[in-house]
């Protein structure tokens, strides 16, 4: 299917596309050339001397820090509308589902 609306099923091929796209240029943002830097909230190189100076610990958010760029293309309240949608569809098939699951074991009759 070749549709780009992400609100059906399968949102098809032209969803995908868009994603990928999407994704290859949130890489050469960060890494032009592809050449590595660091990125604050993503990645950094560390020393030994630095590890051991925080104990050992390997939990990224002590060396990466966090991201405070925001996405100025990212539509929020829309991705927000969208997220609760796919909530609401999600709650519906659960409760389909445990009812489905409830019948069955009335079925049994155990």
């Amino acid at each position: 299917m070749l549709s780009g609306d992400p609100a059906e099923e399968e949102p098809g091929l032209l969803h995908d596309t868009e994603y990928y796209w999407k994704q290859a240029h949130w890489l050469q943002s960060r890494f032009p050339k592809g050449v590595y830097a660091d990125v604050e909230g993503l990645c950094k190189i560390v020393s030994r001397a630095e590890i051991t100076a925080k104990d050992w610990s390997l939990s990224p958010g002590r060396y990466v820090g966090v991201d405070t760029a925001t996405d100025e293309e990212e539509d929020y309240e829309e991705r927000l509308a969208q997220i609760h949608r796919e909530l609401a569809g999600l709650n519906e098939e659960a409760i389909a589902l445990a009812q489905t699951i409830m019948d069955n074991y009335k079925e049994l009759a155990i």
